[in-house]
């Protein structure tokens, strides 16, 4: 059923719809006009899974701001399925625009440092986007600005015990994702692999043999497919294609900065941890990590609901004990949930009896920090980078509720 010619009510506007764009398996993309200008509208399949799924990209996008992330519009309802309105990117996919025009290294890097600042600013709201690929990219001819789009199969990165598996064909999607285990880890994976696509002009699975079963024996090399990048560039797609996420970039800022050439930001033995988006020097000998209880505390799945211009982290010093609290209306977080600490010259981690467990990625295993409700759990030493996993059910390979990463040293290696 075609709906060009159709008339959509909104929460804040009606939109004519012109012109089909597309379809997918989740539904159609059209281009739609109201006095405020042309836009695009997606609309849901009748299924129940489409429908959900387009209801979910409406609540996210909906919470969104940022000149990277394609913007919500409005959003509403026609014969029962959901549609959303988005505005109307002019330019091509990355996919696209690369099959006509080859990039050279640093139009390469402008276009995957604006997908690395979207991703900064979503993963510090508790979202992963899971399918960052060059067909979710668009762009002008100019390059400038580039949006990140299809937030369907997004998740919170914190809906505990949700586990879905989203993969892309080509190699852009983690080897752990498809698994289940999505974090703001994997999205660093499909930044590279996007990032090898635009310097090449191949899929980075040709680089991967035995991929996504079997670990290679080396992350992609660009060099393979184009001798003019640089060693630098080569050496930044590789750490962010590495197996272990552990050994990947912690975070999206991390890998601005190693793509702009800065690799340190703070001196080489002071270890940050990294919560939400915001980089916490840790300057005492002990750090406690937990929720901070408020009067709103509610049950639920996820941080849907917390607004997303609010302060989540909290951070106190008592002597020689810093608390870093996150607020957490679900309780999925524990008040008291884990403690790193600094002894004879290492740091470690401890569980502190959570309810919903502790697990730490450290040397390419991935380790649980857990005994049981109300039981400290044994020490687990940290090294110079781990990423901490807090909160995920029943097993350490369901989607954890909320991704830490610890590094000794603030720059991108």
């Amino acid at each position: 059923m075609s709906f060009v010619g159709a008339k959509l009510t909104g929460k804040h506007d009606e939109y004519r719809v012109l012109q089909q764009l597309g379809s997918g398996g989740m539904g159609e993309v059209y281009i739609v006009s109201s006095s405020r200008g042309n836009f695009v509208a997606k609309i849901s399949k009748k299924d129940p899974v489409s429908m959900a799924k387009l209801q979910y990209e409406i609540e996210v996008l909906s919470k969104l701001n940022h000149p990277h992330v394609v913007s919500y519009i409005d959003s509403g309802v026609i014969g029962a399925v959901p549609f959303l309105v988005l505005e109307y990117v002019q330019g091509f996919n990355a996919e696209s625009f690369r099959l006509q025009k080859k990039l050279d290294e640093l139009e390469a890097k402008k276009v995957v440092e604006q997908v690395l600042l979207a991703l900064d600013y979503i993963h510090s709201l508790g979202i992963v986007h899971r399918d960052v690929k060059p067909k979710n990219l668009i762009f002008s001819a100019e390059l400038f600005p580039a949006k990140l789009i299809d937030f369907g199969t997004s998740t919170y990165f914190n809906r505990a015990g949700v586990r879905e598996i989203v993969y892309s064909p080509g190699g852009y999607t983690a080897p752990e994702q498809y698994n289940g285990l999505s974090s703001p880890q994997a999205d660093i994976w499909s930044v590279g692999a996007l990032l090898f696509y635009l310097l090449t002009g191949q899929p980075p699975q040709l680089a991967m043999p035995g991929y996504p079963t079997q670990r290679y024996p080396a992350p992609p090399d660009p060099g393979m497919f184009n001798r003019e990048v640089s060693e630098e560039t080569r050496l930044i797609v590789m750490k962010a294609m590495s197996w272990n996420p552990g050994d990947r970039f912690l975070t999206a800022r991390d890998m601005i900065f190693a793509l702009e050439g800065e690799k340190r930001r703070l001196p080489s033995d002071v270890p940050v941890l990294e919560v939400l988006g915001e980089e916490i020097p840790l300057d005492t000998p002990v750090v406690r990590f937990g929720r901070l209880a408020e009067d709103s505390d509610q049950t639920g799945v996820g941080f849907s609901k917390i607004d997303p211009m609010r302060k989540r982290v909290v951070v106190e010093k008592r002597g020689d004990i810093m608390e870093i609290r996150v607020i957490d209306p679900y309780k999925w977080i524990s008040r008291n949930h884990f403690e790193i600490f600094y002894k004879g010259g290492r740091w470690y981690i401890k569980d502190l009896g959570s309810l919903n467990r502790t697990a730490v990625q450290v040397e390419g295993r991935l380790v649980e920090v857990w005994r049981g409700r109300g039981v400290e759990s044994q020490p687990v030493e940290l090294g110079r980078k781990a990423v901490i996993y807090v909160a995920y059910g029943s097993a350490s390979s369901q989607t954890p509720y909320l991704v830490l990463s610890f590094r000794i040293g603030g720059g991108a290696e």
